[in-house]
């Protein structure tokens, strides 16, 4: 079985607002669309779990309508001690059926299930300790890790790169599993951002 973990939990200080809760697509926010795209991957058989922590109060509700008995809503009480911090809470406790997990970020709306789901059959058939998507040559999310690595993240530190950190001791154990499209590394961090990349041709914050 394969768990989801989904990073929410940030500020968006470069945005300036919550990027959770930006409009995306109909009546549907950036974050809801994310957790759609996931939750209409049957690979994550496991729990679909959401690290929340900035604007916890506000983001809740629109999530909790969303009748899927996988999605589970975490909070992280120490989200600005970074994404270190979010992955950590994430992936504690994880369900003992689960091989491992998948980390999505909380800010890719343009990743879409026919491009996640063969990710998780991948990873589910060959059983990489690492699985990285690759975009020409650039890497990006969702990172699929066996579940045996879970004490090594819980002892990392931020200030030795995290889970980036963890890639690089263990590089010959990671498979790069090219894909054909970019939006595994288009993440929206700034205005201009969510502008250029807004399927309806960008609005008003």
């Amino acid at each position: 079985m394969l768990t989801a973990i989904i990073l929410a939990a940030g500020q968006g200080r470069r945005m300036g607002s919550l990027k959770q809760l930006l409009p995306w697509q109909g009546d549907k926010t950036i974050l809801e669309t994310v957790v759609g795209t996931v939750l209409a991957c049957p690979q994550f058989d496991d729990e679909v779990r959401v690290v929340l922590g900035a604007g916890r109060e506000q983001v809740l509700p629109r999530l909790r309508g969303i009748a899927d008995p996988r999605l589970v809503l975490l909070e992280n009480p120490q989200f600005e001690r970074g994404m270190l911090s979010s992955i950590q809470r994430g992936v504690a406790d994880l369900p003992s059926p689960s091989r491992g997990f998948a980390l999505f970020l909380g800010d890719q709306p343009l990743l879409t299930p026919d491009l996640v789901a063969p990710l998780g059959d991948y990873w589910l058939k060959a059983g990489p300790d690492f699985l990285v998507p690759v975009h020409r040559g650039r890497r990006g999310h969702p990172v699929l890790v066996q579940k045996k690595y879970v004490p090594e993240i819980l002892a990392l530190e931020e200030e030795e790169g995290g889970l980036r950190n963890l890639l690089r001791r263990h590089e010959e154990r990671v498979v790069y599993l090219p894909v054909a499209s970019p939006a595994i590394f288009l993440d929206l961090d700034y205005p201009e951002d969510y502008r250029r990349h807004h399927p309806e041709g960008g609005k008003d914050k």
